[in-house]
């Protein structure tokens, strides 16, 4: 590589910001002619072709926008923040929007021409598109990250359709760096994204291999315990009991008890719960014992995975999980089994660690104490990679399971090794998961290495700005290439990095190390073959050049200029009293200007949520009291904001929120009436009620000038006009009791007494 490196040099990137690489230029270059599929290893900056790729866009269509997606939240971010510190383009220009972006707001930046760069999760892109509240005709490009999503329902799909469906002049980028061993699925990923064009690399290709840092990859093999195995016999010997029944009955098709596979069991349960739906219910009897065979054979076949690939702990924990759930007769007929009672009981009183896990432990010690490795722990081989270690070096290991990501870590944290669960935001019994906060404080601290160690599940292999690691470590080898190559490419970003693979033999873990190996082979021979013969996409219009101007430029670099200043002055004056080093500041100068971004943005969010919000609220209420005019009939839309006199997309979105409080129903394409004044059939007994007082969250009423009723806010379906002392008014609803209390629900007001 370069000693002193040659930068991209743009009219809408700042100077000095993306280092020139030829293989990026040329795929960017082609990706500005037509839609293509970008396949390119973890690493090698698909990001930056992306960024380039929408500089050229924004600049020479300055009256067009650019949207870019992406599967997660933290993902969207890390986007916004990379783009918007290279790219020139003014900071309310630019916003992301995701499911905690409220509709109001998404509306706002959808129909704000002058925001020209959106970074958004494509499930709220399709929501959007599906309510109306956004258009893509004015988008000259569409860039979908993590491209070999764009399967089956997955959001991707529609959002392309939809785009190509809209647009005069549809542009669409999509990034992989693994899109899949199969044919099929390459083919229906270019197939969904309108794909003309693909442009693949690997490491081994010219322009590309002066900047690949070599990745050793290392198999590390260890043997069941005595104890391991007696276990591991029980749990076959009850699956393939239930396989057998399965294969005997005809409900699976596999001569061998060997070849019959978790994928095998899934399409059976879906293909036995599909055929129930269809017999009649006489005739069931047979499909409920076979459902319960598939169910449990499902079960034995994870317990065997884990015992084999995981370890004692793991199991533990998941039948204690099982017996908390009680997850009807499966479950329960399993835990009653005598070799389950026999198991739990040898778990409970197992002490030793399984191999994968002493390893791994004497591994990180090793790396920690000792910078210079020579000897360790291992059962056929040495502990010998001591060049790409040193006491700062940063280790993230990866596995399959919550349950063995606790435990690692617990182990670790005992022996005084700074490390941190990384785990998805789901909550799942007895584990809250991490909030999104959470997860970027764990990130920052392992960037800064408060911890030397991270143990992440899947959440980790796709995207996210994980610092640059020394070493990666596969608690248990996983079949799908493309999470392979997501793990791997974790390490040697920046230098020679290494994978280490823990496997068990002769377990579920050779079986799964011997098909991500296959696969990913297979991936490269079907990416070096396939032809970029994809049928042209048919546009309406040729997308003529609308350059941005000298001017508009020139306000970007003068605006950023004065804030910079700015910045520097704060934190001169920081310097000079003492309270920071020179690289404290340099530190802090960089946070500022990262901050200063986002805060413009969420302070331009929040802007946009205020005015709307208030907005729509303002209308419904309005809506609400004109609807009550034209009883069961209703009103068009059209008059209905001409009376009003309110924006028409804000009439959509007050009536919207009426809708969810079942306040109001369209009764055609064009009109909306109240849902109260008997338009609705509701069932209820009609009552007569006078409000007598109103206390805050309730109401006390008289009913039938017979009985007094508490109204909780929740129990009421009316206008609030009617919610005043003294008022009288009919209503369809129920009485019932609460803690001894006599309270009403107000499902339909029917008219005023």
């Amino acid at each position: 590589m370069s000693s002193s490196p040659v930068y991209v040099r743009h009219p809408i990137i700042w100077d000095n910001t993306i280092e020139y690489r030829l293989y990026q230029k040329n795929i960017a270059d082609s990706a500005s002619r037509s839609n293509t599929l970008v396949i390119l290893p973890t690493a090698l900056g698909k990001t930056i072709i992306s960024i380039l790729v929408c500089a050229e866009t924004l600049y020479k269509h300055r009256d067009k926008r650019v949207l870019v997606m992406a599967p997660t939240r933290p993902l969207v971010g890390q986007h916004l923040r990379m783009f918007s510190s290279v790219l020139k383009i003014l900071e309310e220009q630019v916003v992301s929007v995701t499911g905690k972006t409220p509709p109001e707001t998404r509306r706002a930046v959808w129909d704000k021409a002058e925001v020209r760069l959106i970074f958004a999760t494509p499930e709220i892109v399709k929501n959007d598109l599906n309510e109306g509240r956004l258009q893509l005709r004015d988008f000259s490009l569409l860039v979908f990250d993590e491209a070999h999503k764009a399967v089956k329902d997955y959001s991707y799909a529609l959002v392309a359709k939809e785009y190509v469906n809209q647009s005069h002049y549809p542009m669409i980028l999509g990034l992989t760096a693994s899109p899949g061993a199969e044919r099929s699925r390459v083919q229906e990923v270019c197939d969904n994204l309108y794909i003309e064009n693909l442009e693949y690399r690997n490491e081994e290709d010219p322009d590309v291999k002066p900047y690949v840092n070599p990745i050793e990859v290392n198999w590390e093999w260890f043997s069941l315990s005595q104890e391991y195995l007696y276990i591991a016999s029980k749990l076959r010997s009850m699956l393939h009991e239930k396989l057998k029944w399965l294969i005997h009955n005809g409900m699976l098709r596999k001569k061998s008890l060997e070849w019959v596979f978790k994928r095998d069991l899934i399409s059976l349960g879906d293909e036995l719960r599909y055929t129930i739906e269809l017999t009649m219910e006489e005739q069931r009897s047979i499909l409920y014992t076979a459902l319960m065979n598939q169910s449990s054979a499902l079960t034995l076949m994870y317990c065997l995975e884990l015992i084999e690939s995981q370890g004692s702990f793991s199991l533990k924990a998941f039948l204690d999980r099982m017996e908390q759930e009680e997850k009807g007769k499966t479950y329960s007929a399993i835990l009653k089994h005598p070799d389950i009672m026999e198991i739990r009981a040898l778990l409970q009183n197992m002490t030793n660690e399984g191999p994968k896990i002493q390893y791994l432990l004497q591994l990180v010690k090793q790396s920690k104490d000792h910078p210079q490795i020579r000897n360790g722990y291992s059962e056929n081989t040495e502990i010998n990679n001591s060049k790409y270690y040193n006491q700062n070096s940063r280790i993230l290991i990866f596995t399959q399971y919550r349950e063995t990501a606790k435990h690692i870590v617990e182990i670790l944290s005992r022996n005084k090794i700074s490390c941190s669960r990384f785990v998805g935001q789901a909550s799942r019994l007895g584990d809250d998961g991490m909030t999104q906060e959470k997860q970027a404080e764990v990130l920052e601290f392992f960037r800064g290495g408060d911890y030397q160690v991270l143990v992440a599940t899947s959440i980790a292999e796709e995207g996210l700005d994980i610092p640059e690691v020394d070493l990666v470590v596969f608690y248990e080898p996983i079949p799908s290439e493309i999470r392979y190559i997501q793990r791997r490419g974790r390490t040697g970003r920046n230098s020679s990095g290494l994978v280490i693979i823990l496997a068990m033999k002769d377990s579920i873990d050779a079986r799964y190390l011997n098909a991500s190996t296959r696969r990913v082979q297979k991936m490269k021979e079907l990416l070096a073959s396939i032809k970029t013969t994809f049928k042209p996409l048919s546009r309406d219009a040729q997308l003529r050049p609308n350059l941005m101007t000298q001017e508009e430029l020139i306000v970007i670099e003068r605006r950023n200029k004065r804030v910079e200043d700015n910045l520097s002055e704060t934190v001169k004056l920081a310097i000079t009293q003492g309270m920071l080093s020179q690289e404290q500041a340099n530190e802090r100068l960089n946070t500022l200007r990262r901050n200063r971004r986002m805060n413009s943005l969420s302070i331009e969010a929040e802007m946009l949520t205020g005015k709307l919000k208030r907005d729509v609220d303002r209308a419904a209420r309005r809506i609400y009291i004109e609807l009550q005019k034209y009883g069961r009939n209703g009103i068009e839309i059209e008059k209905l904001t001409e009376i009003l006199d309110i924006d028409y997309s804000v009439i959509i979105d007050a009536i919207k929120k009426l809708e969810k409080l079942r306040r109001v129903e369209w009764k055609n394409e064009g009109t909306v009436a109240s849902t109260y004044w008997g338009y609705r059939q509701t069932i209820g007994k009609t009552l007569n009620l006078l409000v007598e007082k109103i206390i805050q969250g309730k109401a006390l009423v008289m009913v039938d000038d017979k009985w007094h009723a508490r109204l909780n806010h929740y129990d009421y379906e009316g206008p609030r006009e009617y919610l005043k002392k003294g008022i009288r008014f009919k209503a369809i609803g129920e009485l019932y009791h609460e803690d001894g209390i006599l309270c009403i629900k107000v499902k339909q007001i029917i008219g005023t007494s």
